[in-house]
Parts: C-alpha cells; structure tokens; sequence
C-alpha cells in the first residue's frame, strides 16, 4: 500500500512521462515544489518497490506496475477534479480537494462517484429504478 505522498509523485512521474517520455529528478522537484534530496528518497523508495526505473543521473521511467497503478491514481484524480468542477468549484481549490480526496475514499466509492460522472457527462439520469433519492432543504 502506497502512501498518500507516494501516490502524488507516482501520479506527478506518469504526468510528466506523458508529455516527455521521460522524467527526471528537476522535473518532479519543479512540479512538487519539493527538494531535490525528498525527491531522491522518494524516487528511491518507489524504484525499490519496482514501480519505477531509476538510475543516478539518469532519466526515470515506470515499469508496467508502476504504469498501473499511476494511471489509476491519476484516473481517481481526474474524477475529483471533474466532479468538483462541475460543482462549480474553483479551479485552485478543486485541484487541492481532487489531491485530499482521492486518497481517502475507499475503492467501492471511488467506482460509484466514476460511474456517477460518467452519467452526469452523458445526461444520463443517476437515479436508479428503486432509488428514493430526495433532496429537501429547509432554512
């Protein structure tokens, strides 16, 4: 099990392998706002748990795990930062949130609010058959 900070730089890695190719320890430090020694312990501590290939100096890349698991934190984040938005969310402020919430909710949560987005983008309704979902507000 990763660490919700574990996750950040395996999500913030994939995100920069996607538009590079590659990553490098500059790159992960600029994004994070992090010091080059954090990324170093970070990058070592993923490398030993084969999420990702690393050698001194030399550019970062994930393995087919490391590719997995990232594209599902991101996927878990996109999810947030979509549903917050759509709220009417700030932007800077559903970024924040998106990052606190996907690693907080359980997997069973996380599927449902997916399937929930889905539908909202489509116009689909989300209520279910048997549901008896009613919103009452009374000041």
């Amino acid at each position: 099990m990763l660490s919700r900070i574990s996750e950040n730089y395996l999500r913030v890695i994939y995100e920069i392998i996607e538009k590079k190719g590659y990553a490098r320890p500059k790159d992960i430090s600029t994004t994070l706002c992090v010091s080059a020694a954090s990324v170093t312990e970070m990058i070592q501590k993923l490398a030993a748990q084969e999420f990702l290939n690393y050698e001194k100096r030399g550019a970062i890349t994930l393995t087919d795990s490391g590719k997995k698991k990232a594209s599902a934190i991101k996927m878990r984040y996109q999810v947030f930062l979509k549903l917050f938005e759509m709220a009417g969310v700030s932007s800077q402020t559903a970024y924040m949130d998106a990052c606190y919430v996907e690693h907080h909710l359980s997997e069973e949560t996380v599927s449902k609010l997916v399937e929930f987005v889905e539908k909202l983008e489509k116009g689909e309704s989300f209520l279910s058959k048997n549901s008896s979902f009613r919103v009452s507000f009374k000041t």
